[in-house]
C-alpha cells in the first residue's frame, strides 16, 4: 500500500520542470505534441476545460523542460525538435494593476501592451542566457544579437547593449521601471513613463536577429506559449489577438485558455475579427481526448497516467507493459459480476426485502388494476387475468430478465396489443434466451440495449443506491470524460475513503464496492458544487443543469424509456430564447455538458438539431448512465423551461406532462375514468 495518497491534486502549474517530464503521458507517439504543432508558423489557441492538460502540454514544450529532455546534447536536441518554447502565464495580478488610479483606459491599454511585450521578451532573453550557460560557443553570436538590438527600439540614445547578459539586464530594468510607475500611480496619480518600442518590434524583431546572427538557430522556430489567457480582460486579449494577426519572422503563438476564456477575437487596426482557420487554429483538448476514447486511446492514456503515480508511490513495480498495467489497475477495485444476466447481484437485491412478491411485479399489478377501465379491450377482464400475466412474466432465478419481460410488456401495452397474447410470447422469448434458442431475438436486443438501465431501475425498486454500477477503474475512466483531473479526483477520494474504512488501498486486497460508492458520490458532488464553474451566474446555470439531469433521470426510470442510456439530448437551438441560449452555452463552457458535433437529423424536417451530452461526472448524483447510447429530443417548450428562468412550478408541470407519456398505466392517454382526471396529459413527443 502507498504510504501517501498518490493522487493528490497538484496543478501542472505547480509542478517542477522535472515533474512535468516524470508525469508526462501521451495517448500515442507524439499525439499530444501533434496537436500543438510546435514546428508550425501558424498560431494555435489551445482550449479546454479545467484539468484537461493544457498547462502540462504547454510547459512540456517550454525551454526549461526541453533542456532536461536534451541534457546530453542540448543544441542537437533543439535542432531535432525544431523549436524553442518561451512560456509565460497570464498573471491575474496584472488585470487589476493596469486600470483606474486616476488614469483613462486608453493610457492603461497602451502601457499594458508595452509591459506585456517587454515581459515576454524578458522570458526569451532569459532562455538565451540559459543557452549560453549550457553551450558557451553561442556567446559570441548572441552578443552580436544584443549589439544589433538598438534597431528594435524607438529611442536613439541610451539604448546600447554589449552582450546578451547586458541586454537581459537592460530589459529587466525597463520592466522594473514600469512596475514602479504602475504600483505607485495610486499615490502619485501620474504615469511618468516613456514607451521605448513600437508594438511588436521587439517581440518579432528579436527572433529575426537571432536567425540572422546565430547559424545554429537558422532553422529554429520560437514559440511564445501564453497560458491562462482567461485571466485577461477583453482589451488585453485584443493585444494578444493583434500579435497573432500581425505575426512575422520565425516565431509563432500558442495561446492556452479555458473553454470560456477567449472573450474576443477582435484586434487593433482592423475591423475584422481573427478567424479560426485563417489567423489561428482552435484545438479543443478535452474533445480530442473524448474522441480518442472510442479508439481506446484515452483508456491507455488514463492507465499510464495513474500507473506512473502508483509506480512513484511504490504500488506498482513496472509501468512498461500496458497489458499488465491494465490488469493490475482493474484488480485494485471490486466490481459486480455481470455473469448470467447479473444473477448474483440481482438475487441479493430482491431477497433483501424479504417480501414474497417482487416489488416491480407489485407495481405492475397495481398499474394493471388502476387501468381496469381500458384493459378489457386489451384482453384482461379480471384479477385472475392479471395473475396470469404476472405468472407469465416471472423468471425467478433471473430478476433482470424479469425486468426485461416487463419492459417488453410495457411496449406492447403502449401499442394497444392483446396483453394475454403478448405475455405468452414474452414468456416464450425469455426462456428461449436462457436456452440460447431461436425466438429470443427481441429479448436479446432489449437486454443488449437496456440492461444497465433496467439494473438501475431494479436498484431503485428496492431503494438501494445505484452507485455500485459505477465501480471499477474502467468506469472511472469513462466518468472522467477525457479530462485527466476528473480521474485524479475520483482516485484521490478512493484512497481517502479506503483508509477511513480500514482498507489498504492499491494493494493486493481490492477496494470494496461500498468504499467506491462513497468516493464516487463525493467526486460527483464536488464536481457539481465546486470544481467546474468559474464563479459567475452560478445559481442559474446549476439550476438548469439540475433540471436537465432530473428530466433525463425521469426518462431513464420511466415504464417505457424512449432511449437506452439517456445521457445525450438534442434540441433546435433556433427555438430557444436568448436567455436559454446563453445558459446552454455557459453550461457547455463550464463542461457541465458537451457538444456532439454531428448533431441529430430531425425526423420531421431537413434540419439537423443540436446535440449535447451531460458530463458523466454528474451521473452518480442523478443515477444516470456514464455512457451514452441514444439521445432524448427536447421540444422547444421543455428546453426553454430547463435552460431559462421559468418558474419551478411551470417546469415541473411541463416535465410531468411530457414524462407521463412514458409511464404506465395510461402512457399519456386521456381516460374517461373521472377518478384519473389528473392523467389527462399530452403524450411525450420523441422522434
Amino acid at each position: 500500500m502507498p504510504e501517501y495518497n498518490p493522487f493528490v491534486l497538484n496543478r501542472a502549474s505547480d509542478f517542477s520542470d522535472s515533474q512535468i517530464i516524470d508525469y508526462w503521458v501521451d495517448y500515442s507517439e507524439d499525439g499530444l505534441l501533434s496537436l500543438l504543432e510546435p514546428k508550425s508558423l501558424g498560431s494555435i489557441y489551445l482550449l479546454g476545460g479545467k484539468g484537461s492538460g493544457k498547462t502540462h502540454l504547454m510547459r512540456y514544450c517550454s525551454f526549461p523542460v526541453q533542456k532536461l529532455r536534451n541534457s546530453e546534447n542540448l543544441l542537437h536536441g533543439l535542432s531535432q525538435e525544431g523549436y524553442i518554447g518561451v512560456f509565460t502565464r497570464a498573471n491575474t495580478f496584472d488585470t487589476g494593476r493596469f486600470q483606474g488610479k486616476g488614469q483613462n483606459n486608453n493610457k492603461w491599454a497602451v502601457l499594458f501592451n508595452y509591459y506585456f511585450e517587454v515581459r515576454l521578451c524578458e522570458q526569451l532573453l532569459n532562455t538565451l542566457i540559459e543557452l549560453v550557460q549550457c553551450t558557451p560557443e553561442l556567446t559570441s553570436a548572441l552578443d552580436k544579437v544584443a549589439q544589433n538590438s538598438t534597431v528594435l527600439f524607438d529611442s536613439e540614445s541610451g539604448i546600447q547593449f554589449n552582450s546578451i547578459e547586458s541586454f537581459y539586464e537592460g530589459l529587466i530594468s525597463i520592466r522594473k521601471n514600469i512596475d514602479m510607475a504602475v504600483n505607485n500611480s495610486a499615490f502619485t496619480r501620474t504615469l511618468d513613463l516613456e514607451i521605448l518600442i513600437t508594438p511588436g518590434n521587439l517581440l518579432f524583431g528579436l527572433p529575426e536577429l537571432i536567425h540572422d546572427h546565430v547559424k545554429e538557430f537558422s532553422e529554429i522556430l520560437f514559440i511564445y506559449l501564453i497560458d491562462e489567457v482567461e485571466n485577461y480582460s477583453d482589451e488585453k486579449q485584443k493585444f494578444i489577438n493583434s500579435l497573432v494577426r500581425h505575426r512575422r519572422g520565425p516565431c509563432s503563438f500558442r495561446i492556452g485558455a479555458r473553454l470560456y476564456g477567449i472573450r474576443t477575437y477582435k484586434n487593433y487596426g482592423s475591423d475584422e475579427e481573427n478567424k479560426d482557420g485563417s489567423e489561428f487554429k482552435a484545438v479543443y483538448l478535452d474533445r480530442v481526448m473524448r474522441a480518442h476514447d472510442s479508439t481506446n486511446g484515452y483508456n491507455k492514456f488514463a492507465q499510464q497516467l495513474c500507473a506512473k503515480r502508483l509506480f512513484e508511490a511504490g504500488a506498482l513495480e513496472d509501468v512498461s507493459n500496458d497489458d499488465l498495467v491494465e490488469q493490475r489497475l482493474e484488480r485494485f477495485f471490486e466490481t459486480p459480476s455481470s455473469d448470467r444476466f447479473y444473477q448474483k447481484i440481482t438475487l441479493e437485491i430482491v431477497k433483501s426485502s424479504g417480501n414474497d412478491e417482487r416489488r416491480y411485479f407489485k407495481k405492475l399489478r397495481d398499474q394493471l388494476k388502476t387501468a381496469h377501465t381500458i384493459l378489457v379491450d386489451l384482453g384482461i377482464d379480471s384479477d385472475e387475468g392479471i395473475d396470469e400475466i404476472i405468472n407469465l412474466l416471472t423468471c425467478p432465478e433471473y430478476p433482470l430478465l424479469e425486468k426485461v419481460n416487463i419492459l417488453i410488456f410495457y411496449k406492447e401495452w403502449k401499442s394497444n396489443s392483446n396483453l394475454r397474447e403478448a405475455a405468452q410470447k414474452i414468456h416464450e422469448g425469455c426462456y428461449a434466451l436462457l436456452d440460447k434458442k431461436a425466438g429470443s431475438e427481441k429479448h436479446r436486443q432489449i437486454y443488449g440495449h437496456f440492461s444497465r438501465d433496467l439494473l438501475a431501475q431494479l436498484y431503485r425498486d428496492y431503494k438501494q443506491k445505484t452507485t455500485s454500477m459505477y465501480a471499477g477503474f474502467n468506469s472511472f475512466v469513462r466518468m472522467s470524460a477525457g479530462v485527466p483531473r476528473n480521474l485524479l479526483i475520483i482516485l484521490h477520494n478512493m484512497y481517502k475513503w479506503a483508509l477511513f474504512n480500514g482498507e489498504q488501498p492499491f494493494s493486493d486486497q481490492p477496494i470494496t464496492i461500498e468504499t467506491q460508492r462513497e468516493a464516487i458520490l463525493e467526486s460527483s458532488f464536488f464536481y457539481y458544487e465546486e470544481d467546474a464553474r468559474p464563479g459567475v451566474d452560478v445559481p442559474n446555470v446549476k439550476e438548469a443543469v439540475s433540471r436537465l439531469a432530473e428530466y433525463l433521470r425521469e426518462v431513464r426510470f420511466a415504464s417505457k424509456p424512449v432511449e437506452a442510456s439517456p445521457l445525450a439530448f438534442s434540441l433546435d437551438e433556433a427555438l430557444l430564447t436568448e436567455d436559454a441560449k446563453n445558459r446552454l452555452k455557459q453550461a457547455e463552457n463550464w463542461s457541465y455538458i458537451f457538444t456532439i458535433n454531428r448533431g441529430r437529423p430531425n425526423a420531421n424536417s431537413q434540419r439537423v438539431d443540436n446535440k449535447y451530452q451531460l458530463n458523466p461526472m454528474l451521473s452518480p448524483k442523478w443515477d444516470l448512465p456514464i455512457g451514452r447510447r441514444g439521445d432524448v429530443r427536447l421540444s422547444d417548450k421543455i428546453a426553454n423551461a430547463i435552460f431559462s428562468d421559468a418558474e419551478s412550478s411551470d417546469y415541473n408541470r411541463l416535465r410531468d406532462s411530457y414524462v407521463n407519456g412514458l409511464n404506465a398505466p395510461f402512457f399519456g392517454r386521456k381516460t374517461k375514468d373521472p377518478s384519473h382526471v389528473e392523467n389527462k396529459t399530452i403524450p411525450l413527443s420523441f422522434d
